[in-house]
């Protein structure tokens, strides 16, 4: 099913209660662009060229999504207001972490508007949906197969038998195949209601298939570590902190630092820092409106003083030259 889904690489006309794109990027900014409604901050973790794919229908009170990263890559930010996004890896080059957790192919996670904080593994299929928060847990409640705690912490894994969790998945990829190539069937109102609502109930039945013991506690002490620490390393872009400065301030010794990043991004403290200014020196270069800022200003202005070393290591991480990214970036204004 999903090989046919990346043959359309443009949006799909459909009616008004409707509608379907499909897009096919070769740089995460350009991912991360076309994610409609949704406020996240994407950073690659690992070398190599990226390569990305989202499917996004939208159907009456519902959106499902089908996400493709071939890079190991941090999503940060919100949902739309008011909503709660529940998806599930599909496969994956790894574990998947939220927020501190690893995960693997047999969770189902959720996460509210309020936060999101995901690692997603090289090669991974994400599949998904977002639905109002409060729309879900009426719903849930009044076949009484819910209870409230599953919306009190803003992410959380949990795991569902794998027959009930391959269902959901079943029913939300049949979904995506109507929309996407065969949209006629979705002109008669039962057809769409009768979809929404499997799609609703298999989720509920999901969800509540987890026991107790699954669900999530808030950040534990390793996720606070891993915070404070990335908001110290980012705090001084110019003159980057030392490792012992990090240590020292956030109460971890070293080899404790090291596992808190390993555990939640699958690279070494000193790695992730490095990983996270080149992406901002990308960003920067991908988006800049200043026709005379060259690829040392943006470098300087974020640490990196050996040009030939900040190059070699860009070009390793992106598979191209930070003055490739800069023509690239520049290209559309000059059309």
């Amino acid at each position: 099913m999903i090989p046919a889904l990346a043959q359309r690489p443009e949006s799909t006309p459909a009616a008004p209660w409707v509608a379907v794109s499909h897009t096919h990027s070769e740089s995460l900014e350009q991912h991360t662009q076309q994610l409609r409604d949704w406020d996240l901050r994407y950073d690659q973790l690992d070398a190599g060229r990226f390569d990305g794919r989202f499917t996004d229908v939208r159907l009456e009170g519902l959106q499902i999504f089908v996400e493709a990263t071939s890079r190991r890559v941090r999503q940060r930010g919100q949902l739309m207001n008011g909503s709660l996004g529940i998806g599930s890896m599909l496969h994956g080059d790894g574990m998947l972490g939220l927020n501190g957790m690893r995960c693997d192919a047999g969770s189902l996670l959720l996460c509210s508007a309020t936060e999101i904080d995901v690692c997603t593994p090289p090669d991974c299929l994400l599949v998904g949906l977002v639905v109002d928060a409060e729309q879900l847990l009426e719903t849930a409640q009044s076949l009484g197969a819910l209870d409230p705690q599953f919306l009190r912490v803003s992410m959380q894994a949990v795991t569902p038998p794998p027959a009930v969790l391959a269902r959901w998945r079943q029913v939300l990829l049949h979904a995506v195949d109507v929309a996407v190539r065969h949209t006629a069937r979705l002109d008669e109102p039962g057809v769409r209601r009768r979809l929404r609502d499997d799609l609703l109930l298999t989720l509920i039945d999901a969800m509540s298939g987890a026991s107790n013991e699954d669900v999530a506690q808030p950040p534990d002490q390793r996720k606070r570590i891993v915070d404070h620490a990335c908001e110290l390393m980012l705090s001084r872009p110019d003159e980057p902190p030392t490792l012992l400065e990090v240590c020292r301030r956030v109460g971890a010794s070293p080899r404790k630092l090291g596992y808190c990043f390993q555990d939640t991004f699958g690279v070494s403290p000193g790695r992730y820092i490095k990983t996270i200014r080149l992406n901002a020196v990308r960003r920067e270069l991908s988006r800049t409106e200043d026709p005379k800022m060259s690829v040392y200003d943006a470098a300087a202005r974020w640490g990196f003083w050996h040009f030939g070393h900040f190059s070699a290591d860009y070009k390793k991480l992106f598979a191209e030259l930070p003055s490739e990214t800069l023509s690239r970036g520049r290209a559309p204004r000059a059309a």
